[in-house]
Order: structure tokens, then sequence, then C-alpha cells
């Protein structure tokens, strides 16, 4: 998700995201959408940030199987709420083979954690960038190589796009 307002009185889950998460979010979004990126789904925490940042994600992009690009509609996934990396790999692991290309919009550390475990042994600059840190914002795209989701590991997986909101114009 997208940079997140402070703790209020309403909790963590209420955060909405700030002025420059929204911005960052859409420049990552007509970024994405010039590089013809599209999704099967996309999967969201319930946390208000995570939502709005997958409502703009999805708004700005079209679905993966449409010849039309229809914009998705994020699905809201409460166990993706802070999820660490062994829960969020089990979610992958759960999807239908019918999927080809999912978006988690999720919380770090977990999809931090989660993006190391599949990089692995690799070693190209996007991946020592993405070991080191991932910011608010930030997108890590894998190629996965495997005939159903429940096989995914990181001799499955390439990462082969990090882009944070820096990187974007």
């Amino acid at each position: 998700h997208g940079e997140a307002a402070g703790l209020g009185a309403d909790g963590d889950e209420a955060r909405a995201l700030t002025a420059r998460g929204t911005d960052d979010c859409r420049r990552l979004a007509a970024h994405l959408k010039n590089d013809g990126v599209a999704w099967d789904k996309i999967f969201c925490s319930s946390a208000r940030r995570a939502r709005e940042s997958g409502k703009l994600l999805a708004g700005a992009l079209g679905s993966a199987g449409s010849a039309t690009k229809s914009p998705l509609v994020p699905e809201i996934h409460p166990e993706l709420y802070l999820a660490g990396a062994k829960g969020l790999l089990a979610a992958l692991h759960a999807l239908p083979n019918n999927l080809d290309s999912v978006l988690i919009v999720g919380h770090n550390p977990g999809l931090h954690a989660l993006t190391r475990f599949l990089i692995g042994r690799g070693n190209s600059p996007a991946a020592r960038r993405a070991m080191r840190d991932c910011p608010p914002g930030a997108l890590a795209s894998f190629a996965c190589d495997m005939t159903d989701w429940a096989s995914l590991d990181p001799d499955h997986a390439e990462l082969r796009n990090f882009l944070t909101p820096g990187d974007v114009n």
C-alpha cells in the first residue's frame, strides 16, 4: 500500500492513505498501464490504506483476461492484514490455478519478507535493491515458472521488476 496517515483514535486498520500515498498510487498505476500491466485478480488486506491503494490501481488497470481491459474490483481478504511472509505464501499457495497473474496489496514487514524469500539467491540489481528496502507503495513483480500456485517457491520465481514511487514520474 501507499504511504499511510499516522495512527489515530480509530486504530491501525482505519489508517487512510496520505495525499502523497494517493498520488504515489496514481503515478504507479499510470506507469503500469503504459507498460501494459494487467492482473487477473487484485487481493487486498482489509486495512483502509490497502483497500484505497488497491482501488486506485484497479481503476487504472484492466484485467489480464479481458480484451476490453475492464477495471478490476479488488477482493478484500482480512487474513492479509498484517500477514507475515508465511501467511502470504499460504494465501498464494491456495490460489486457484486458473489465475495467471495476481496483485497482493498488503503490508510490511510481511510483503518485504515474502519478496526476499521469493528472490532467494537472485542477484540482479533489482533483486539486490528489493532485498535492502521495500518502502510504502513499492511493487515487486515476479515471473513464475510453475503449473500450480501450490508449487510457488524461490526455485520457481524470478524477480522481473522492482518499482518504488520514486521510480515513476
